[in-house]
């Protein structure tokens, strides 16, 4: 990896990506091996990205996104115990006795996916741009400059130093100042709701199973992680939010176990309690003239589908491969074909996800008797009809096509080739 001290004598690079999180992480990694010289600007301190803290957020990962982070190098720094498959999943909206039933085998897979920890995920990419990386990492370095064009850009740093480059990458969250500086604005929804997330221990098997919850009061999901463990979601209005902060752990927990009629037994805490408003967000557009948005920039997700993390991962994996489809052909890091395919590859992929998902997130959340009637409607169809289940599970998964029964154990990685074309 460059010395971070002689990269600050020098004032111009290939691609300078903003945000050193999962998306931007993962694309610095996408581009090594095709001769980039790449810049990460990063307001955290290096510790904090060395060993961030743990957040509550247990990240869904998809087959295809899995297969993502193996190709950049990522997974291997993940161990098995961290790793936990999702068997199957069982949704109900108030009837325990109906559920939904998704199971692996239905798409001819071991597992529907599985659960990682945001904070070990972003640990392990930070590891291998560490270790192989080729991107040089600016840490304590906060953007509060930027102009885009056909023929390169800057980015102004508050410390007074100044990048040229060929492309600049917003990658620094669905609150994105370098997306507002660019000119491109979003669709911005709040859900009037607060995510409350905390890791319990369970006292019965969950069989690696998840359940998805709507019931009176708001939603809940229980989530299967390793040994009896397991993320407990809740959602709420907030001002009830912030009464179920305030109670002792114990006694959130024990009221959280009477919403699913205590059918795992005895739950104890396992970690306090982490709070995070429910914000949706999707750009106007991906890209501009030497400009583009990758993660939560681009698409920040409603929880409820559970792939915010894969639509990151997945998109700057499309956005690396057209950057080194067009290196091969002669063109610049910022062609503007290159651009343009990312844009409508991404928006192939997320736009029908994301709408999707606020409609039925909006349908979810009223307690109207019509909303019921649809909701009821709409389990019913994905229970009874087989090809209505086979869909939301293809969704679910994201399988690789061509492959089957995809590992979720690490295993050695290859490196380069990371980037994905579609």
């Amino acid at each position: 990896m460059t010395d971070v001290a002689q990269a600050a004598a020098q004032d111009r690079c290939d691609v300078v990506i903003i945000g050193a999180g999962p998306a931007g992480l993962s694309l610095a990694l996408s581009l090594r091996g095709i001769g980039l010289d790449v810049r990460l600007v990063e307001r955290q301190h290096a510790d904090d990205l060395a060993e961030p803290a743990y957040d509550g957020r247990e990240i869904a990962l998809s087959l295809r996104s899995i297969d993502i982070l193996k190709r950049i190098g990522a997974w291997r720094h993940i161990a098995a115990d961290e790793i936990a498959p999702l068997r199957a999943a069982k949704v109900i909206d108030g009837r325990w006795d109906a559920p939904l039933r998704l199971n692996a085998d239905a798409v001819g897979e071991d597992a529907l996916g599985c659960f990682v920890a945001n904070s070990v995920l972003r640990r392990a990419l930070y590891a291998e741009q560490a270790a192989q990386g080729e991107a040089t990492l600016l840490t304590e370095a906060e953007m509060v400059g930027l102009d885009a064009g056909p023929d390169g850009g800057t980015v102004d740093l508050v410390d007074g130093r100044r990048i040229e480059a060929g492309l600049i990458v917003a990658a620094d969250t669905r609150f994105s100042a370098a997306r507002r500086r660019a000119g491109i604005a979003a669709a911005m929804h709040d859900f009037g709701k607060t995510m409350i997330v905390a890791r319990v221990a369970l006292e019965r098997p969950h069989h690696q199973v998840a359940w998805e919850c709507f019931l009176p009061g708001g939603a809940l999901a229980i989530l299967p992680l390793n040994d009896r463990e397991a993320s407990v979601v809740q959602t709420f209005p907030p001002d009830e939010a912030k009464r179920q902060m305030a109670l002792d752990i114990g006694d959130y927990v024990d009221a959280a176990n009477r919403r699913p009629k205590h059918r795992f037994g005895r739950l104890t805490p396992l970690s306090e309690r982490f709070a995070y408003p429910l914000v949706g967000v999707y750009a106007n557009a991906f890209t501009r003239p030497g400009f583009a948005l990758v993660g939560d920039a681009a698409v920040g997700m409603h929880p409820i589908t559970a792939h915010g993390f894969n639509l990151g991962v997945q998109g700057q994996s499309i956005l690396a491969g057209h950057i080194c489809r067009a290196r091969k052909r002669g063109l610049g890091v910022a062609d503007p074909g290159a651009l343009a395919a990312y844009d409508r590859a991404h928006r192939r992929l997320s736009a029908g996800m994301y709408w999707s998902t606020l409609a039925i997130a909006e349908l979810y959340a009223r307690d109207s008797l019509p909303a019921k009637v649809a909701r009821r409607a709409l389990l019913d169809a994905g229970r009874l009809l087989p090809p209505a289940r086979r869909m939301i599970m293809r969704n679910l998964t994201q399988p690789l096509a061509g492959r089957r029964r995809q590992r979720l154990q690490p295993r050695p990685n290859v490196f380069g080739g990371g980037a994905e074309v579609a």
